[in-house]
């Protein structure tokens, strides 16, 4: 038996900070597509939280349409990690394509 899927762990902003403008590759099934990393942004932290929570935005091609759901990704020394992302709406003016929110509380 292999594993196909790395177990999610406890991850932390400072590990996408220096990524922000990387490209992931994300595991699909026929294939694996590509999203830039465009934000990653910490959010308030709670004095009983067990790290400081903190939101990623990912962008994709036009041609690229993910559903949500837990995705294995890689970028240079990241990953493969498994992150949980779901479709979100762009900001006005943004790029054409499709962006995604990943949300660590």
């Amino acid at each position: 038996m292999t594993d196909t899927q790395p177990l999610p762990r406890q991850i932390k902003i400072e590990e996408f900070l220096p990524l922000v403008g990387q490209t992931f590759e994300v595991h699909c099934d026929p294939k694996n597509v590509l999203l830039k990393l465009v934000e990653a942004t910490p959010g308030r932290q709670r004095a009983f939280d067990d790290r400081p929570p903190f939101t990623l935005i990912f962008h994709s091609s036009p041609d690229i349409l993910l559903v949500d759901g837990l995705y294995v990704m890689k970028s240079g020394k990241f990953g493969p990690d498994t992150i949980y992302i779901a479709p979100t709406i762009a900001q006005p003016g943004a790029a054409p394509g499709y962006y995604y929110q990943a949300v660590f509380n």
